[in-house]
């Protein structure tokens, strides 16, 4: 009689050095959304500008966007928000949760073969493209609650670069 097998897991690679960074962005949109209170959500900084929940819909939708046409097999159920969608906080972070980690696993493979699919430069400067846009975001969305009278708390504000040089 021969022993049972022992059940063994594989643990997954870890993560190369640009879906890491990339977690760092993604850290820091979290912490910003975090600290939007619900009622803010709806704040803009003019009356035809997109509301604070539509920056961050956006900033999926450019994600799930990116991934059809880079790594299709990524995308899986993941779905734009429609233009002008105005989400709420659970719907946010729900979509998130999927395309952060659907972009991720599209830096690693770019990291792995030098190259991300239909991009001309080296797959870093396609994190540094992802990255700017969602910082731009985040600062129209930083310039919506001011002007809509929300105040940000400094532990957000300041936690916004922080988070850059804090260890993971």
């Amino acid at each position: 009689m021969t022993p049972a097998r022992k059940k063994t897991t594989a643990e997954p690679p870890p993560p190369g050095e640009l879906a890491e960074a990339w977690r760092i962005n993604v850290d820091v949109n979290r912490l910003l959304l975090d600290g939007v209170p619900d009622e803010a959500l709806a704040a803009r900084y003019s009356k035809t500008t997109r509301t604070v929940a539509s920056q961050f819909a956006h900033m999926h939708s450019v994600r799930v966007y990116h991934l059809q046409k880079r790594a299709a097999d990524l995308v899986g159920d993941l779905k734009t928000f429609g233009r002008g969608a105005e989400p709420d906080r659970a719907a946010l972070e729900a979509a998130w949760d999927g395309s952060e980690q659907a972009v991720a696993e599209l830096l690693d493979r770019g990291e792995d073969a030098g190259k991300v699919k239909g991009w001309p430069n080296p797959p870093a400067s396609f994190l540094g493209y992802l990255c700017a846009h969602e910082a731009h975001h985040r600062g129209l969305v930083l310039v919506s609650l001011r002007l809509s009278g929300f105040k940000m708390p400094k532990e957000v504000t300041y936690g916004l670069w922080s988070t850059w040089s804090k260890r993971r």
